[in-house]
């Protein structure tokens, strides 16, 4: 980690002021020496122990400028190892003392670091509280610092795709530098990084905005090399010509259909972001310790300097005291007090290790109830699968194949739901739930979900019915749709489950609309057993609702506690309303974002080609490789062809030409990744979209990272399959 430039810096923030304060003696002088030198080794922990002995000194001695400088520097050394929150404690301590002292000078330095503080560590609406009053003061002193606040209002902007706000902040910013006066060879380098800066968040904002010929025309003009020259960050520069290249990959690929090209910048840009990835991980895990070191350091020398305060008191208690009956009082009262509080601290230990172990009995006993009510629910539609695909085999009559068809449906629909329930408690307990949006339209949606659910409804006799109420039916909102079928999947199955006779129905209605947003609120209705008022507390707790499941159902008990922890990535949360014996209403709204339809870039599907489109399908499980062909082969103008492993795939698309390949992750010898990889090496060009069961964030970088462009999770919707295929095996053939 090197962090000498930055430090420097704080040296002249730091060390100068404060060795020239007339109450600093010769050791305290030595000791700031010391503190240079720590700081240029990079020897940060060090450093960090003799500035808190700093403030020590600083506080007992009443010098609250000498004060003020040490926390600004804490301050830099936190945000340089990237630990925002701490760091902007220290900053806004020094801004109250400088204020206090009328610093104007330091008060306009301290907020500017304050400002790009909150930008780093994305806390967006503290940034937006405090830089008004970091601008107005930096245009009041006419100093430099009002360009790094345009600097950091620039990138907030940046960060949050605010390019109209950008465009005008770089804009404001680029005129202010043509007048502004640089005097020193130092400060016209920093003008130099100053301009080129500002002209690339002006050519971002500008291609966003659509106004490719000028945007384009500024990055073009910027040299790369000057970014890891003059950017004051190790990972900043690696990132902006990360997106350098990208944007030129963009030119290349849209504007002059340049592909030789455009492939290159997409390498480089990929190649960069990789290498900034890795860097700023590999930070993250160093400053991590580091961070953890100093903090736990800091609170043992607080500790250290409550107890040297205790002990300085009572001397002074006990001074007038003979020396030997005061230590003989101080030993004895010291014995004695350690005695009981270890006493009775082992007591506390032993009653916590009693609950605890009650507790993980119970968890235990509860676990093994779970596991077998899931024995229960997987074995009875297994046997359900089994015994109606022998009866379709035997069966004669077209209508009656149907139905036993239909009950094979729903029974294969529950698995895959409650397979999808037991993955899901693991992922919820474990990591949070990231939401990936995407432009959806929600009566689609709706329907795609109806379609899968109202075979189950008819099963049990159940009428099944859908209401959409919304201002306009073809408009689109960004929808996590995974999560938010989940969501209706577990609440409809749950209704479906706890019904007998009636009816079940999924009710959308809009409630609210902003320009920019829309609320709606769904609900999931049924006529079933109801819940009594005793067991509301208990429904939405996996593994403790087993006395409501045992009285009502034989189910797994997790659709509700997954619908409720999904629901809070959303901000939202689930309400009911219920009647024994009459039904539940399962009810919540969520804020959609409105969102332009998905446009296609011109490429259409014609199904009366004369060529048509050859797709390889590779999977080594033969009943999934036939269904994958037959699947392909019901979109119009699709051809497949069939490898049973990845080597088979490598050689297959070496020797003859396809449009795509559909690749399986999991197979023996070589894996859908390893395949991949040997596709790329040469042919760069072909889709290669992974269909596969595993489902999770790791899946889905480590198919970007070895060249797939899509990833489909099976099992999925054909139609949604369909639209997929079309659009990933036209793009690649203008």
């Amino acid at each position: 980690m090197n962090l000498l430039k930055s430090f420097l810096i704080l040296i002249a923030f730091y060390c100068l002021p404060f060795f020239g304060h007339s109450q600093i003696n010769e050791n305290h002088t030595y000791h700031n020496k010391r503190l240079n030198q720590l700081i240029s080794k990079d020897s940060i922990y060090e450093a960090t122990l003799l500035l808190n002995e700093d403030i020590a000194y600083a506080k007992a001695n009443n010098q609250p400028l000498a004060l003020a400088y040490i926390l600004q520097t804490l301050g830099s050394m936190f945000s340089q190892i990237e630990s925002p929150d701490t760091a902007a404690n220290y900053y806004s301590k020094a801004a109250h003392l400088f204020d206090s002292l009328n610093k104007p000078q330091e008060i306009d330095d301290v907020l500017t670091h304050l400002s790009r503080n909150y930008v780093d560590g994305k806390n967006y609406k503290k940034f937006d509280s405090i830089i008004p009053i970091a601008l107005q003061q930096s245009i009041n002193l006419n100093s430099i610092n009002l360009f790094y606040n345009l600097e950091s209002k620039v990138r907030k902007n940046y960060f949050l795709r605010n390019y109209e706000i950008a465009l005008k902040s770089s804009d404001e910013a680029l005129k202010k530098l043509e007048n502004y006066d640089f005097v020193s060879e130092k400060d016209q380098a920093e003008k130099e990084r100053l301009i080129i800066s500002f002209q690339y968040y002006k050519g971002v904002a500008m291609i966003n905005l659509k106004h490719f010929e000028e945007g384009y025309k500024i990055l073009f003009e910027l040299d790369p090399h000057q970014f890891r020259i003059t950017g004051k960050e190790k990972i900043a520069p690696i990132s902006q010509m990360s997106t350098l290249n990208y944007y030129k990959f963009r030119y290349f690929s849209e504007r002059t259909k340049q592909l030789d090209s455009a492939n290159k910048y997409l390498l480089k840009a990929d190649s960069l972001k990789y290498i900034a990835i890795r860097d700023f991980q590999n930070r993250l895990s160093e400053n991590g310790d580091l961070i953890f070191k100093i903090i736990t350091t800091e609170k043992q020398l607080q500790l250290a300097n409550t107890k040297r305060q205790e002990d300085k008191a009572l001397s002074n208690t006990f001074l007038m005291a003979t020396i030997v009956l005061s230590l003989l009082l101080v030993g004895l009262a010291t014995f004695f007090y350690y005695y009981y509080t270890n006493r009775r601290h082992i007591k506390k230990i032993n009653l916590r290790l009693k609950e605890s172990n009650k507790k993980l009995k119970i968890i235990d006993k509860e676990r093994l109830e779970f596991f077998s009510i899931l024995s229960h629910e997987l074995r009875t539609p297994i046997y359900g699968i089994n015994g109606l695909a022998t009866l379709i085999e035997q069966e004669e009559s077209p209508d009656k194949r149907k139905g036993y068809l239909n009950a094979l449906i729903s029974s294969s629909n529950y698995i895959s739901v409650l397979i999808d329930n037991v993955l899901q408690i693991s992922k919820l307990k474990f990591e949070n739930k990231k939401l990936h949006f995407k432009p959806t339209n929600v009566l689609q949606l709706v329907k795609r979900i109806s379609r899968s659910i109202k075979v189950s409804a008819n099963q049990k006799g159940l009428e099944f019915y859908t209401n959409v109420e919304k201002t306009n039916w073809n408009e689109f909102l960004l929808i996590d749709k995974v999560v938010l079928s989940q969501i209706l999947i577990n609440l409809t199955y749950n209704a479906i489950r706890y019904t007998s006779k009636g009816f079940i129905s999924i009710n959308v209605t809009e409630q609210q609309r902003t320009d920019t947003h829309v609320n709606l609120l769904f609900e999931i209705k049924d006529s079933g057993i109801g819940i009594q008022t005793k067991h509301r507390d208990i429904i939405f707790n996996a593994f403790e609702n087993k006395t409501f499941l045992e009285k009502n159902s034989s189910g797994s008990g997790l659709g509700l506690h997954i619908v409720k922890t999904l629901l809070k990535s959303h901000n939202s949360e689930i309400q009911f309303v219920s009647k024994p014996n009459e039904g539940s209403t399962f009810y919540f709204d969520i804020d959609f974002e409105i969102a332009e339809a998905p446009s296609d870039n011109g490429h259409f599907f014609n199904p009366v080609s004369d060529t048509p489109t050859k797709i390889l399908v590779v999977d080594d499980n033969t009943i999934n490789l036939m269904v994958t062909q037959k699947n392909v082969e019901k979109i119009p103008g699709c051809i497949s062809e069939t490898a049973a492993h990845g080597k088979e795939a490598v050689c297959l698309v070496k020797e003859k030409y396809f449009d795509l390949v559909l690749m399986d992750i999991n197979m023996p010898d070589m894996d859908g990744f390893e395949a991949t990889k040997h596709i790329r090496l040469f042919n760069p060009t072909i889709p290669i979209l992974a269909l596969t069961a595993l489902n999770s964030a790791e899946i889905q970088d480590k198919a970007t990272a070895c060249g797939m462009n899509y990833v489909i999770t099976k099992p999925y919707d054909f139609e949604e399959f369909k639209s997929i295929i079309l659009k990933f095996s036209n793009v690649f053939q203008d």
